[in-house]
């Protein structure tokens, strides 16, 4: 294994091809450090809004876990390539955006959200989360949609007078889970129980 070392100018003074193979690599080198590595079943649920907006109900006692619940609602960057009715976010841009102090912050929240999930859904075997070797987590493209949907309604709510502040409601509809994916498609859902 061979070690390079490259100064800030050096990476600045490189072609852009050069410049994005770097940033991949780093990337892809940080969100090995905060993805969890779990077993899980091979579908992803589809969340509604009022699931959506019960799991946010339940979690926004902790900031950090609600930030990355809505960073995990993020549209992607338009002509940004998704997998056929999901929604792929890097984790090493979720994990910039909320400005994590720690890789373990990452799994607390992601276990989080998946509890909440659970209780709102009924279902401690339903998948939220899918997982790629590239750094990728991902959720059916309907619960990136309702994600975004409670954080719209959540920004716009938001009122000039803290006391005025309500929580969001905690009603939840059940959706039905997506169809199994491809076998071929490389991805890993999280089941929230960790791989011995």
């Amino acid at each position: 294994m061979v070690g390079l070392v490259l100064s800030t100018e050096q990476v600045r003074a490189a072609p852009p091809e050069v410049r994005e193979w770097i940033k991949g690599l780093i990337d892809a080198e940080l969100a090995g450090a905060f993805a969890p590595h779990r077993e899980a079943p091979a579908t992803l649920a589809s969340l509604s809004v009022p699931e959506a907006a019960a799991i946010a109900g339940r979690i926004q006692g902790d900031f950090l876990t609600l930030q990355l619940f809505f960073e995990i609602g993020r549209e992607a960057p338009a002509g940004a390539p998704q997998p056929p009715h999901l929604h792929r976010a890097a984790i090493a841009d979720i994990v910039r955006h909320v400005r994590l102090p720690s890789p373990d912050r990452f799994g607390a929240a992601i276990e989080a959200i998946q509890d909440a999930f659970h209780q709102v859904r009924g279902d401690p075997q339903a998948a939220l989360f899918g997982f790629d070797q590239r750094g990728g987590i991902y959720v059916h493209e309907n619960t990136q949609r309702a994600i975004h949907a409670v954080w719209e309604r959540f920004v716009g709510a938001q009122p000039v007078n803290a006391e005025a502040a309500t929580p969001l409601p905690m009603t939840a509809s059940v959706a039905p889970p997506m169809p199994p994916m491809a076998p071929d498609a490389g991805l890993t859902p999280f089941s929230g129980e960790a791989d011995h």
